[in-house]
């Protein structure tokens, strides 16, 4: 631990938590947030956290970060005072008057100034301040006034769970994976078609579930109901099937299938019997087995993304399966954040995987192979 004293210090973190009226329904990215800081107390005055939430047009005070400040005094089991502002006299006579305390100052995109990258707005932000530290990977592929400007007015240094994230996720990009599986499912090929090329050459198997293996389906040929499909993105998966590495790509052989999505009925059927109005929903039981193979053989696993409706119950078989399983293999098991995270604290236990993205969109847009403007802007903080 170093023995420099950081003074009044100001932490970018990433606290975009799904809230539903007040009430926080998923408090992994806070936990992440929080975990190094009682290492943090003994070598600064005071801590003060900076957090965007949402997309707000504005003030909208169904996007205040205050749930977040209660949910972290919860968690800390200690006051975090939360400031409705992140720019005034207050923040300042907050910390002259006492130490030892922990701030949290409201949503930054109420103000422009955050998401316009306003250098005057960075400036004015980093004044009560001595030492900024960006540890927010899930704004990192922003270029926004808190991840690339405030830095310029401070001493700076990236975060330790910032530094674990690149780690981590700079594994999937060596070309030293033995037995590397990635498992992606989710809606949209149009989310994690650039991703897909990028890993793909480095792969050993690439398994598909979720909305999203339907394109790749269609490319193929099958017939694939009323399942949701982009169209537009029918050709591109069609050139990867049909390329080399294609050929790592495993599909599904066989899905749960709804006629309606609201009436949460289920029936099973392979591949090749999907009639007109069939919905894909989930994928069946002979492909949970054969990825449970495929998987059980892998010594590094990516996943991204769920293999159905999961948030309904009779949809859920696939996901849970996975989650399940995976959670229970001995190997290096690396998940993308987003819904997957939502099914391992359903089905599982986060503490069974090796590491869980923080990052959503900008863990994928890291491993299609694009420099974000916040990852290694900074020198890595060393507690």
């Amino acid at each position: 631990m170093t023995s420099n004293k950081l003074g009044n210090v100001l932490i970018r973190s990433d606290l975009n938590v799904p809230i539903d009226n007040g009430s926080i329904l998923d408090n992994f990215r806070i936990i992440k947030s929080i975990e190094y800081i009682k290492e943090l107390e003994s070598i600064s005055e005071n801590i003060t956290f900076i957090s965007h939430l949402g997309r707000p047009n504005g003030i909208d005070q169904s996007l205040s970060l205050k749930p977040i400040a209660e949910e972290m005094s919860n968690l800390l089991c200690q006051d975090v005072t939360f400031i409705n502002k992140n720019i005034g006299i207050e923040i300042q006579n907050k910390l002259m008057k006492n130490k030892n305390n922990i701030l949290l100052l409201e949503n930054l995109r109420f103000d422009d100034g955050e998401v316009n990258n306003d250098d005057k707005f960075a400036k004015d932000l980093s004044k009560p301040f001595d030492t900024f530290i960006f540890d927010a990977f899930g704004a990192a592929h922003r270029e926004h006034a808190s991840v690339v400007s405030i830095g310029k007015y401070l001493t700076s240094y990236q975060g330790p769970l910032m530094t674990k994230e690149v780690f981590e996720l700079d594994k999937l990009l060596s070309e030293t994976n033995e037995k590397f599986t990635i498992i992606l499912g989710g809606a949209k090929v149009s989310d994690k078609l650039e991703l897909i090329k990028n890993l793909l050459p480095r792969v050993d198997n690439l398994l598909l579930g979720g909305g999203m293996c339907f394109t790749f389906l269609k490319a193929s040929g099958h017939n694939i109901g009323k399942s949701i499909c982009e169209n537009d993105f029918i050709n591109p998966a069609k050139k990867i099937l049909e390329s080399a590495d294609g050929k790592k790509i495993k599909l599904p052989l066989d899905f749960g299938v709804t006629k309606s999505i609201d009436v949460h009925t289920r029936h099973d059927i392979d591949l090749n019997e999907f009639s007109e109005d069939d919905i894909g929903i989930d994928i069946g039981n002979k492909t949970v087995n054969k990825f449970k193979e495929i998987l059980s053989d892998s010594k590094t696993i990516f996943w991204n993304g769920p293999m159905g409706v999961f948030e309904v119950n009779e949809f859920s078989y696939g996901t849970r399966s996975i989650a399940e399983l995976i959670s229970g293999l001995n190997v290096h098991t690396i998940v993308g954040g987003g819904d997957s995270v939502n099914a391992i604290n359903k089905y599982s236990d986060i503490d069974k995987f090796n590491h869980i993205s923080t990052g959503g969109g900008a863990s994928l847009e890291y491993l299609e192979g694009k420099t974000l403007p916040g990852v290694n802007k900074y020198n890595h903080l060393i507690l």
